[in-house]
């Protein structure tokens, strides 16, 4: 006989993870990776910030004082974005990258608005160029395949006639990194494959063009007689792919490791950085003249001057150069410093790490002014960096700090999808008070949190969805408030919220008699009234069914005892043409003793009156309907799923006919086909019912009792722990969320494309 589990093993859920503990208390096998027929298509991974984060590449600027750049991390997918920034410090993200892998540098502009760069593990994971056009277009124009080279860190530079040039840090035919052109019609050519030996190996850096057509940069490693790997050259490529080592680095006085390019001034000479090495090993700032004499300009002492050299250098007119060092400085989170032609050096800013930002990985571009403008890699409001300026006296003003990530993380409920085509949510943590959110994904894919909880009164922590009304104002329950009546704990509250955004608190539960933590979702009827259930409160303790008339007043239409009716209810009620209710207690059923039993399927007339169709005994019929409310079918057959139960203990789904007499119509194995089903399920015109098991899969089951696994997660970037139930459109696309997995381990929003 199988033994009723202790309700501490289950857990109400309150936002916290809930699901590891109630899952490690089900004996299921993992899935094996079955067959999918249906393709999916992650729409949302929580906690990716959307306006970007981390800013390893600099900025472009046009004449209208507009700065472009790109975040290495954030955005839709969490791989990074393309973003502009206007001359009023507004920011609009122009790309979201998709795929493998974001970028690490910058991007370039055309004189028409289209922008090139790279992505260093992009298309098949050896990386790409990209081409974004001015309306936002995305194209590869080039997906590396390891042989023709791999892993472009650097960004590239375009010539008059429109070709591409660049680096990549690996790949090539000795896996130490190329040299490569694009022309304009997408044509590559590989110019120069690098070997690792005297003639260097991985070029981190960008490129350098001059009017002869030969490409100049910097090498990372190699370099002749230096072991184990070399301190890295400075090297000339010809335009018929040539190369020559102008200069190569000991690692001891005079550098080594440059992860930066060259400029060239009009005379020939070059100028860059070497991260490492110099007197202090804190790295400098050198200049290399046309007949190959190299000196050192300036030595980084590691202290107030910087250190750490990480990008290149920029010119002026007089000679002076300008750049930025990751490290050092008064706050130690680097500098933005000016060396004279004759060595001076003078530090212009010193970030602090903070509000103004902190380890500008970036170099500079400056304007007609004088003006200096870059990114820092963290620092600001979302500590993921900033876009700055720094004027001529050496001020500096953040133009844009990136919020860092506002979205929500592991939703525990489905969606809604409102006829504009926008998808609709919430999330149990996350957003500005990590409390959850309400969440709006346009057709794009793009999130706005339309309201963040503080977890204070306004609620907190909702593990039920929303519903919406005519007028677009989205309702919906939370687990916890903390407001406190007497000695009372947070009991969680029903809100509105209007298109702007706005929230009402329309009931405050006090953890009495009208209830505590409503779990489940809400029903509207056509006047406008809501009707919900709570796991706990209520005269015994065991949870009500509640109404909520449109002037907030709440009447508790039934309180359960937690016994032979059912207890502890974590799912919402359907209501039929008639005004009954229907749902179902995750225990109860037996008269013996409160919170025992496997739960029930219970109606609740309209007077107030509950029968229960029926009471699960935990065995082959199913136990524990947790969190999974209901459908019902035109016969008025109610459908619904168990956590526990089912031949194998895995859960079933289940039918019970007006007559109260109940159909397993499957029962889960726990293994390819699924276990542990919490989510409720969605039923369509032909009789098939869709929904979601915990152990990762999305399926069918036909009116005969056939299950089809529509899809098997992988636990990883496509979601994982589906606890919530799916939605269809008229297409035929289901649409649902993930507890966890995504790009960010903390749940995504997905659409699954039939065959």
């Amino acid at each position: 006989m199988k033994t009723k589990p202790a309700e501490s093993i289950i857990p109400r859920r309150t936002g916290l993870p809930w699901l590891a503990c109630a899952l490690a208390a089900v004996a299921t096998v993992a899935p094996a990776q079955a067959q999918t027929t249906y393709s999916e298509t992650v729409l949302h991974s929580f906690s990716s910030a959307l306006r970007g984060a981390y800013l390893y590449g600099g900025v472009v600027g046009d004449g209208a004082g507009n700065l472009y750049g790109t975040a290495s991390s954030g955005g839709t997918d969490g791989l990074g974005i393309l973003f502009k920034v206007d001359a009023a410090g507004r920011q609009t993200v122009l790309y979201n990258f998709v795929g493998v892998g974001g970028p690490y540098a910058g991007a370039i502009r055309d004189a028409t608005g289209n922008f090139y760069g790279t992505t260093p593990f992009g298309g098949i994971g050896w990386g790409t160029v990209y081409k974004v056009d001015a309306a936002g277009q995305e194209t590869d124009i080039h997906t590396f395949s390891q042989y023709d080279g791999a892993n472009p860190y650097a960004g590239v530079i375009r010539d008059a006639a429109g070709n591409l040039y660049g680096t990549t840090y690996s790949g090539g035919a000795h896996d130490w990194g190329v040299v490569y052109k694009l022309d304009a019609a997408g044509n590559y050519t590989l110019m120069y494959s690098f070997t690792g030996g005297a003639d260097g190996g991985s070029p981190y850096g960008g490129l350098t063009l001059d009017s002869a057509g030969n490409l100049y940069g910097t090498t990372q490693l190699g370099g002749a007689g230096y072991s184990p790997a070399g301190a890295g050259v400075v090297f000339k490529v010809d335009a018929a792919g040539h190369e020559t080592v102008l200069y190569t680095f000991t690692g001891g006085a005079d550098g080594g490791n440059p992860q930066a390019g060259v400029i060239r001034d009009s005379a020939g000479n070059l100028y860059g950085t070497a991260e490492l090495g110099g007197t202090a090993a804190s790295g400098v700032v050198y200049k290399l003249d046309h007949a190959g004499q190299y000196t050192v300009l300036h030595n980084f002492a590691g202290g107030f001057d910087g250190a750490l050299p990480y990008a290149g250098v920029i010119i002026d007119a007089a000679g002076n150069l300008y750049g930025t060092t990751i490290y050092g400085g008064t706050g130690n989170a680097g500098v933005v410093y000016k060396v004279t032609k004759t060595g001076q050096e003078t530090v212009l800013y010193a970030f602090t790490g903070g509000a103004d930002g902190g380890v500008p990985y970036a170099g500079l571009i400056r304007d007609s002014a004088g003006n200096l403008y870059g990114t820092t890699y963290q620092g600001g409001s979302g500590n993921v960096g900033v876009v700055y300026k720094v004027d001529a006296a050496g001020h500096q003003r953040v133009l844009y700090s990136l919020p860092g990530a506002p979205s929500g993380s592991s939703p525990g409920a489905g969606v809604i999808r409102g006829p504009e085509g926008n998808t609709y949510g919430t999330t149990i943590s996350g957003g500005a008070g990590n409390a959850g959110v309400v969440y709006k994904l346009d057709a794009t894919r793009y999130e706005t949190v339309l309201y963040s909880f503080s977890g204070g009164a306004d609620g907190g922590n909702p593990s039920s969805g929303v519903i919406r009304d005519p007028s677009g104002n989205l309702y919906g329950t939370t687990d916890s408030s903390r407001v406190i009546y007497s000695d009372n704990p947070a009991c969680g509250v029903v809100y509105r919220l209007d298109p702007t955004g706005h929230e009402t608190v329309l009931h405050t539960f006090t953890c009495g008699a009208d209830g505590a933590f409503p779990e489940g979702g809400l029903t509207r009827d056509s006047a406008g009234n809501l009707y919900g259930t709570t796991y706990s409160g209520g005269a015994a303790g065991q949870g009500v069914v509640y109404k909520l008339d449109t002037a907030g007043n709440l009447t508790v239409l039934y309180s359960f005892t937690g016994k032979a009716d059912g207890g502890r209810s974590t799912a919402g009620v359907i209501r039929d043409s008639a005004g009954n209710l229907y749902g179902t207690t995750t225990y109860g059923g037996v008269t013996s003793s409160i919170s025992a039993g496997w739960g029930v399927v219970y109606k609740l007339d309209t007077t107030g009156h509950e029968t229960v169709l029926y009471a699960f005994t935990g065995g082959a019929d199913g136990g524990g309907p947790y969190h999974a409310g209901l459908v019902r079918d035109p016969a008025g057959n109610l459908y619904g799923t168990t956590f526990h139960g089912g031949t194998s203990g895995a859960g079933v789904v289940f039918k019970v006919d007006p007559a109260g007499n109940e159909t397993v119509l499957y029962s889960f194995t726990g293994g390819a086909d699924g276990g542990a089903p919490t989510g409720g399920l969605l039923r369509d015109s032909a009789g098939n019912l869709y929904g979601t098991a915990n152990t990762g899969v999305v399926y069918k089951v036909d009116p005969a009792g056939n299950e089809t696994v529509l899809y098997t997660f992988t636990g990883g970037t496509d979601g994982n722990q589906p606890v919530a139930g799916v939605i269809q459109d008229s297409a035929g696309n289901l649409f649902g969320t993930t507890y966890q997995g995504g790009r960010n381990g903390t749940g995504v929003v997905f659409k699954l494309t039939p065959p």
